[in-house]
Order: structure tokens, then sequence, then C-alpha cells
């Protein structure tokens, strides 16, 4: 049966929250070991009492404000639109509001603000950092469920930044277990991942690989699961197992999947696992919120750290000012269809 509005909408919301949540959550933390935060057994309660620099507690990333950026985009344009998305993130830059982005995502910008085209402003093949990763939240929500559209728009996002295909895989595929959340169907692992999976697979094939395995990483516990999970795709010139998860597309993805899968149910028990990889867990734990908002909702996410997020009432309002603009365009494809049958 098809969600009410009022659910889908709420649940829209809590994806876009969770993935602040996660994130700001993750970001003092990012870069720091994991044997150290593996002993922090409330490490998922609160934002850290430590904020990182000069920043507030409940301060999320660049990663939550790229895919603020994507979604005003979308909501203007009503469409995924390269242009459109270029120019909003290379605001960030130009205003000087940006924080703390990689090397990759600033160099892209410095080239759309210095007139490169949106289609090869991005890093050049084999440059997989994450930061691509959060503007695929809008797309589960936006795009059709079909793996070709959804790779398709999922290439128009990431591009801007990244041209590496396995940014693209990966995208589609966050993309689509958003849209799994969102509809709020119970879909147990295998076919969870079968989707995720068929989502990658135009894109790149190696990816849909690891993606459709995964569960078999489910019959181990997170101590033996999330090492080896760090090391997928990764060469051993960028491996280090100590330093936690590393600034790669394909562990990032997968660990945060593995952390839903875990704990479907448990906002707080995923984030912990998320969280204790150490690393690069700031965008790593805004994934599992963002999968875990569309799936339980709002009240789903601890009232805690939806109350102190930073400007949670502006996440909120962006995601109502997306949900609108999707239905205002629906309204106007049926009501063109009815005028084409007349």
């Amino acid at each position: 049966m098809p969600l009410r509005l009022a659910e889908l909408q709420d649940r829209l919301r809590a994806s876009m929250l969770g993935f602040a949540v996660g994130d700001a959550l993750g970001f003092p933390l990012r870069g720091l070991p994991p044997p150290g935060l593996m002993r922090l057994t409330h490490i998922a309660d609160d934002f850290a009492a430590r904020p990182r620099g000069r920043f507030a507690r409940g301060q999320f990333s660049d990663d939550t404000q790229l895919m603020l950026a994507m979604a005003e985009a979308v909501t203007r344009e009503q469409r995924i639109d390269g242009r459109a998305i270029a120019s909003h993130l290379s605001w960030l830059w130009q205003e000087g509001v940006i924080l703390q982005p990689p090397t990759s995502a600033t160099d892209a910008a410095q080239a759309l603000l210095a007139g490169t085209p949106w289609m090869g402003a991005g890093a050049e093949l084999g440059v997989r950092d994450p930061s691509c990763l959060s503007r695929a939240l809008v797309l589960g929500f936006w795009s059709e469920a079909s793996p070709p559209r959804l790779a398709h728009d999922a290439q128009v996002s990431t591009v801007v930044t990244h041209k590496d295909p396995l940014c693209t895989a990966a995208s589609a595929a966050f993309a689509r277990a958003v849209q799994l959340g969102l509809s709020g169907e119970t879909l147990d692992a295998n076919t969870f991942c079968a989707e995720v999976s068929r989502a990658a697979a135009p894109a790149l094939q190696e990816l849909a690989d690891e993606l459709y395995y995964l569960p078999r990483a489910l019959a181990w516990e997170p101590e033996r699961a999330l090492p080896a999970l760090r090391r997928v795709g990764v060469s051993a010139s960028e491996f280090d197992l100590d330093a936690g998860l590393p600034p790669h597309v394909t562990p990032v993805l997968l660990t945060a999947l593995y952390c839903v899968l875990k704990a479907p149910r448990d906002f707080r028990a995923a984030m912990t696992m998320v969280l204790s990889s150490g690393g690069e867990v700031d965008v790593t734990a805004g994934i599992v919120g963002a999968i875990l908002g569309a799936h339980l909702g709002t009240e789903g996410l601890p009232a805690r750290l939806r109350r102190n997020v930073l400007y949670g009432d502006s996440l909120v309002e962006a995601a109502d000012r997306l949900f609108d603009a999707k239905l205002a365009k629906e309204q106007v494809a049926v009501s063109q269809t009815v005028t084409v049958r007349r």
C-alpha cells in the first residue's frame, strides 16, 4: 500500500535530519583511530563535548552542506540539472562558508568558479573520496527507481566533483537505499542488497557485486566484519587498518550499509558501530542516519539528537521545499496527461 503523503513527508524530513545528525556525531571524531573510540560506550547518545576546532556542538560538516545545496538546486529547477547543481555547490566556496572540504571538492569548485563547464570540473579517474555521496540522498527522493535512470541522475550529480564511475555507482546505490527506506516496505537483507546492487550495476559491476554479497558479512560480529569491510576496494598503499575508515567510497558505503542492516531499528546501536570505526566517520554516519531516518521516520531518531543538531529547523524546511516541489511537478504531469486524453 502506498504511503500517505504526510508519512512520506515525515520520512523525508527524518532522512535529511538523520544525515545531518550522523554527520554532526562524526564530525568531531573524523580522522581519529578506532582503538580509543571503541571504548566510548555512549558515543552516539549526544554530540561530542569536545567540539571540532571552532565549531559548536551539533555542527555538521561539508557533507551536509553539499546535500542541502543539492536539495536547493533540485527544488528550484524541479529536475536533476548539472548546471544548477554546480552553481549551488560552488556558491559555498565563493561565499567562504564551506566547512573543511576535501581537496577534490575544492579543486572542482575553483574550476567551476573559473569558468570550467560542470561536466569537466570534477576530479579525474581514480579520485574516489566519499565527499560525492551526500548528494545522493536527494536523488533517493527525487529520481526514479529504475537502475538506468538512477545511474544517469547519479552521474549528473557526481561528475560535477568526481568523474570516476565508482563514485556514480556508489551514489546510485545509496540513493536506492534511501528509496527503499522511503517506500515503507519491509525488506530482508538479501532483497535490500540485491536492490542496491541493481542500482549500482549500470555504472560499475564491480561495486554491484560487492553490494550483492554484503549479507554474508552480517553473519560476522562487528569486531570482525568492520575491519574486513575497510579493506574492500582499497589498494595496499592506501590502506592503514589502524587509521579506521579510509577516505574511499567503497568501504564507506559498505560499512554504512552493514551497520544499517545489523541494527535496522536501533539508531543508536547502528551509530555506535559506525562511529567506533574511526577515520572517515562523518559521511559514513550520515549515510547510516539518512537510510534509518527514511526507514523509521522522525520518531525513530533520538529526540536529544533531533533537538540539538544545529540548524534543525532549516533542515526540515529544506526537506519540505523539496517535497512540495516534487508534489507540484507530479500534479502538473497528471494534469497534462488528463488534458492529452481529453
